[in-house]
């Protein structure tokens, strides 16, 4: 049986909450609302989190187990300020930050998790090789019994969903040209393509659905200002040259500035796109 989650309990484990609230608190109710209400985690469950990152997961997923489970969050990156906040506090015991690549810590695991979770993760690897690398280590079900994903999904139900699915395939299409790249959207894979990337692995979706995020989920507010910014076309004459690949995504940023300006509030006024959950 799933945990309740107090919304208001984890807003208040960020390191400045009043400052943060807003944004901590849509944040936190995106999560719950596929961790809890759609995914049903069960309390005293075993996680294994794949990317955490600077993510709002790294709250919500512990206090999904409860006191009896436990959160293995496996990430390269350097254990940041936020990680080292949430280690010492009240969530901390229910928690381990790994600094590891993920198929390294695969290979050197013994433990079977209950489920495997790569929330809005994905985008972040620098290949769709190394993406269809990882689905191949978790797919034979030996380290964990569940594989549970949520990533943007490349769709818009509304208007003002469209500027962030542009700049997603923008920001995607300027990234593959640059190695040395910490940007939130290096491959924007789409859910078409993790799902045939499951099915040459022999797995098959238990459960999907499309998801509108909450309000206030200000994700496509701040990667629409990244592409309409002056510096992303200077990014892009940096990467790509003035060649064909420069003037494909300069195109594509042309139209999210286009996007925008039929927006009330202008980028204030995007909505972030939908989001695909699913389990294998």
């Amino acid at each position: 049986m799933a945990a309740s989650i107090d919304l208001g309990f984890l807003t208040s484990l960020y390191i400045d909450p009043d400052k943060q609230l807003p944004v901590a608190m849509t944040q936190c109710l995106h999560r719950v609302h596929i961790i809890h209400d759609m995914w049903a985690i069960p309390a005293g469950s075993k996680v294994l989190e794949i990317g955490p990152g600077q993510g709002d997961c790294r709250l919500v997923l512990p206090a999904a187990v409860g006191e009896a489970g436990l959160v293995d969050a496996v990430d390269p990156c350097d254990l940041d300020y936020a990680q080292a906040h949430i280690a010492t506090g009240p969530l901390g015991r229910h928690i381990s930050f790994i600094r590891v690549e993920p198929l390294a810590h695969l290979a050197s695991t013994a433990t079977v998790y209950d489920c495997a979770v790569l929330f809005h993760s994905l985008w972040y690897f620098d290949s769709p090789a190394r993406i269809a690398a990882l689905l191949a280590a978790l797919a034979p079900k030996t380290h964990a019994r569940r594989i549970l994903i949520a990533e943007w999904a490349l769709e818009a139900s509304l208007p003002a969903q469209v500027p962030q699915v542009l700049a997603a395939l923008a920001r995607a299409n300027l990234e593959v040209h640059n190695p040395a790249s910490t940007a939130n959207i290096r491959t924007a894979v789409s859910p078409a393509w993790l799902r045939g990337c499951l099915s040459g692995l022999g797995l098959r979706v238990r459960r999907e659905a499309t998801v509108l995020p909450p309000e206030g989920l200000r994700d496509g507010v701040w990667e629409v200002g990244s592409v309409v910014a002056e510096g992303f076309a200077e990014d892009v004459g940096r990467c790509c040259g003035d060649g064909a690949q420069a003037v494909a995504v300069l195109r594509i940023r042309d139209a999210v500035v286009a996007a925008v300006k039929g927006l009330q509030g202008g980028v204030e006024g995007v909505r972030s796109m939908q989001v695909w959950a699913a389990e294998f």
